[in-house]
């Protein structure tokens, strides 16, 4: 798998000069001597710094279980941006546990999204897991996030990936020709084949999951809907669909929860709104405080499956079916949503302290809140319209 090392600012105050030495050792290869200088430290310092740079000792020296020891002692210090989480995760894969292993690379995304070996890792692992919406997702952020766009193998992994989106749009287009024709048996044939192409369409999932939804064949229509929503969860056209489909497989908790997310895009119309306040009161009263165990019970089934984006969406259920529980899946939502989109917080996070920084006038480190932002961001976006437009020449 790939490899990738960080490289932590030591401000801890452990032993300063054998910490500079023990570094130099590592980055002339002397793993061992680097490694005899860190364990020296152990009775001394208590880092979660220190057990990682004794991981990566370890590591190189081919001592996989001494170093997912120290790497988990080093999480057990401190379970948030710690590196180690990298190393763990091509630990778990050597050992060939893809599960395990795709645990902790997400929790490295979380960390440092724009590591393109981590999107690599992430990709591959589930290829070989048959699990190809989230494979495409993360070869997609690899394709971003690699900084040598001229390698052979980001050229060859960019080929196919522009082959699939191409032969899905191409199925796609036939299937809106099929459609426009009356013809639902050619468009679903196509659009069956161009959702396992290119699964991370939101307009392939949603068309399909539509003609499904009208032929009234609903486990198939509600698998491609909740995929659409997962790729837009404000999408007005799949929340509309989805609590129908739920009511009519019988389940109305997961119903219930579909017309309370429509609520908010429904302000405006009040015939509309009110309709739906009409059913979610029907619905509500066959519920109770216990409701939600169901869906907590499909979240945990999904997070053990490595399947994040369902794990998130049934969590959320839980929530509106009790919340009274928001306290307790609060934050096991907040680490999915890191897990899948951790741009999104840490954007917020350069956004915020670049403009207090523009606004002090010190343009040399709000430019780099600014190009961080560039780099997770979309360019059509307006969080990028917004760094750009405040980068500075200094």
């Amino acid at each position: 798998m790939a490899g990738s090392d960080y490289y932590i600012e030591d401000n801890s105050d452990i032993e300063d000069k054998k910490i500079e030495a023990a570094k130099n050792l590592y980055r002339e290869g002397k793993y061992s001597n680097a490694l005899n200088l860190y364990l020296d430290m152990v009775n001394t310092s208590f880092s979660y710094k220190l057990y990682y740079e004794i991981g990566r000792c370890y590591y190189k020296l081919n001592n996989m279980q001494k170093a997912e020891d120290a790497f988990i002692r080093s999480v057990e210090l401190e379970a948030f941006k710690n590196p180690s989480y990298l190393y763990l995760g091509n630990i778990a894969y050597k050992v060939q546990d893809s599960s395990k292993a795709i645990g902790y690379w997400v929790k490295a995304h979380a960390v440092k999204p724009d590591d393109e070996s981590v999107c690599l890792n992430l990709a591959t692992s589930y290829f070989t897991r048959g699990m190809r919406f989230q494979s495409v997702f993360y070869y997609q952020k690899y394709l971003k996030y690699a900084k040598d766009k001229n390698s052979a193998h980001y050229l060859e992994i960019k080929k196919s990936i522009s082959e699939f989106i191409n032969m899905g749009e191409d199925l796609y287009q036939k299937a809106m020709r099929a459609v426009a024709a009356k013809d639902y048996k050619t468009a679903i044939q196509a659009l069956s084949q161009a959702a396992n192409i290119y699964p991370t369409s939101f307009n392939i999932n949603f068309l399909l999951g539509k003609l499904y939804y009208e032929r009234k064949e609903y486990m198939q229509a509600l698998a491609y809907l909740k995929q659409a929503y997962c790729l837009d969860s404000k999408s007005f056209d799949v929340l509309e669909r989805l609590p129908f489909v739920m009511l009519e497989l019988g389940d109305y908790t997961g119903a219930y929860c579909c017309m309370k997310r429509l609520l908010p895009l429904v302000l405006n119309n009040q015939n509309e709104y009110l309709k739906i306040i009409k059913a979610v009161n029907e619905l509500e009263r066959g519920f109770n405080r216990s409701s939600y165990i169901g869906h907590k019970t499909w979240a945990e089934n999904y997070y053990k499956e490595n399947n994040y984006h369902f794990s998130l969406y049934e969590y959320e259920n839980c929530i509106i079916l009790n919340p009274e529980m928001a306290a307790d899946f609060s934050g096991i939502i907040q680490d999915l949503k890191s897990f899948i989109n951790p741009e999104e917080r840490i954007i917020k996070i350069c956004l915020e302290k670049g403009s207090t920084l523009y606004s002090i006038k010190d343009y040399k480190q709000a430019n780099k809140y600014f190009s961080k932002i560039m780099v997770l961001s979309n360019e059509d976006s307006s969080e990028y319209r917004f760094a750009k437009s405040r980068l500075v020449n200094v």
